[in-house]
């Protein structure tokens, strides 16, 4: 699978009142893996995904969130192992990307996944606020990072 890997420093104050990792902390760990990935290049991998979306310049595309789903699979406790952010693109729009992530907490044995999300995020102009077509740099970037698209949803077909 074609995933780029970040690893995320849990903080004390990520805790619930319950002793577990809070809930909006997630949303926190998505945005924080984005950034790595598509805006500073830090993922274990270099992915050659960044600066492709956002750059240095004020008036030029800007990354936005158009949705976000977390599907909670298991409580994560704090721990000094860094959570692992699992991230790669499923769909792949005119302006859009949709971001497809597995949290990974590795303090055992084996590799479980307490949650998955997908992230939908559209390419603007910087100054407009409108969606732009994705550059062909920038499609070309994507392309090794594609990878099956997660199927969010607890409830079964009928």
């Amino acid at each position: 699978m074609a995933r780029a890997h970040v690893d995320i420093e849990l903080r004390w104050g990520d805790q619930d009142a319950y002793g577990h990792i809070n809930n909006v902390a997630f949303a926190r760990y998505l945005e924080e893996s984005r950034v790595r990935v598509f805006w500073l290049g830090s993922a274990r991998e270099v992915t050659g995904m960044e600066r492709h979306f956002r750059g240095d310049d004020p008036e030029g595309p800007k990354m936005l969130v158009a949705s976000q789903q977390i599907e909670f699979l298991r409580v994560l406790e704090y721990s000094a192992t860094p959570l692992v952010v699992e991230l790669w693109i499923g769909e792949l729009g005119g302006s859009s990307l949709e971001v497809h992530y597995e949290l990974v907490d590795e303090t055992g044995d084996a590799r479980t996944v307490v949650a998955r999300a997908i992230t939908t995020v559209v390419i603007v102009d910087g100054v407009t606020l409108r969606p732009v077509r994705l550059s062909e740099e920038g499609r070309a970037s994507v392309a090794p990072w594609m990878d099956a698209p997660l199927r969010l949803g607890r409830r079964k077909a009928r």
